[in-house]
This record gives structure tokens, C-alpha cells and sequence, in this order.
């Protein structure tokens, strides 16, 4: 009896093996992509232009004395770019990007609503795609604490994935990014009397990375 039974377990494993042979790996839908590089780009001097404000009352430019310490130069940071999305289609995927920026000795932290698809439309071994990304960045370790304030993003771009099977893959990207943020100053030591400047970051990015 009890050979009989072995030979019931040892038939049912060895059906399910060849069933699972014949079916076809079906690749998941989730794709993550983590990616490491660099962000270039040509800084102007910092103007004196800010407004000051007392209270509700703005004040014209130099009411203050305010004297720029940025001067103009090229700028190079590192960028960190992680992406998760959703397989909606074959050659669309939706999802959420994440990472770390850094712009000179400031670091922001990006949340944005990201989009990837293939450009030519098909799945090769070689596959250019294309990148749209557009939310807000919050401001991480930095020089000036909670004065500086994070703001939009927005950075398209363009790569290529080396396809290596079973949905992994070898990055390479390039695009534009575009951060947005606030610094308010204080200059009488409890922000009554305050310096705003609005900053824009500029960058071109250059990216290598893998996908999962």
C-alpha cells in the first residue's frame, strides 16, 4: 500500500514538472529601474533682484543691502534615479520615479509622476526609449537648513536598454532636467524682515544604470 502511495506522489510531482516545462515563463509586469550619474550645467551669477518684504509691504530691489556670493561657472552633480512602473501596454510603462539630485552643494529629493515607452514601438535586443517625469522635489541636506524650499520638476529624456531576457536590461540615458526652488533668508534673525529667491536649476543628466 504504502508503494502504491509513493508511486501516486512520484506520478503527480512528475506531471506537474513536464505541465510546468510546457508552460511559457510569462514576464512580469512590474519594472524597476535604478540608475547612478551626473547633471551638468552652466551657472549665471547670482543677481541682487530679490524683494524684500516687511509684513505684507514689498519693498523695491537693494532696500537692503544684499550682495551676491554665487558667482557664474560650470556646475557638476551626482544623480541618483530610481523608476517603478507598471507594464500598461508592451511598449508603455507608468509609474513613479524617485532619487537623489545634487546642484552644487544642495540636495533635493525628487517625487514624480514618470512615464516610459519604446520609440520604435518593438522589443529588441537593442531598444531606444524615451522618458517624461514631471512632480516636486523637497530639499535634503543643504547649507542653508529650512530655508531652502524644494518646488516642480519636470526632465525628459532618451536611452538605450541592452535587453538581456527575463526582463533585465543594461541603461544608458540622457536627457534635460529642470528643479525649481526657494530660499527665504532671514535677515533680521526672525524672518520678519526676509530675502526670497527664486531658483531655477538647469541640468542635463547623463545616466547608466540596469532594470529589473
Amino acid at each position: 500500500m504504502k508503494t502504491f502511495t509513493y508511486l501516486v506522489v512520484l506520478f503527480s510531482l512528475s506531471s506537474n514538472l513536464v505541465q510546468a516545462q510546457k508552460e511559457p515563463d510569462k514576464a512580469s509586469r512590474w519594472r524597476t529601474t535604478v540608475e547612478m550619474g551626473i547633471q551638468a550645467g552652466r551657472v549665471r551669477p547670482d543677481p541682487s533682484d530679490a524683494y524684500n518684504y516687511y509684513g505684507n509691504y514689498i519693498y523695491l530691489p537693494n532696500y537692503y543691502n544684499y550682495s551676491s556670493i554665487r558667482p557664474a561657472g560650470n556646475r557638476i552633480g551626482l544623480t541618483i534615479h530610481t523608476f517603478v512602473g507598471y507594464t500598461l501596454r508592451p511598449q508603455l510603462i507608468t509609474g513613479l520615479a524617485l532619487g537623489v539630485d545634487y546642484y552644487n552643494n544642495s540636495a533635493f529629493i525628487p517625487l514624480a509622476a514618470a512615464i516610459q515607452g519604446d520609440i520604435f514601438g518593438h522589443t529588441k535586443r537593442l531598444t531606444t526609449f524615451y522618458t517624461l517625469e514631471s512632480g516636486y522635489a523637497i530639499a535634503g541636506p543643504n547649507p542653508h537648513d529650512s530655508e531652502l524650499k524644494g518646488g516642480w520638476l519636470w526632465s525628459p529624456g532618451v536611452g538605450l536598454r541592452i535587453n538581456k531576457g527575463n526582463g533585465t536590461g543594461f541603461l544608458i540615458s540622457a536627457g534635460y532636467k529642470h528643479q525649481e526652488a526657494r530660499q527665504v533668508a532671514s535677515v533680521d534673525g526672525v524672518q520678519v524682515l526676509s530675502q526670497i529667491e527664486d531658483r531655477s536649476y538647469n541640468r542635463l543628466f547623463f545616466r547608466m544604470g540596469f532594470s529589473f
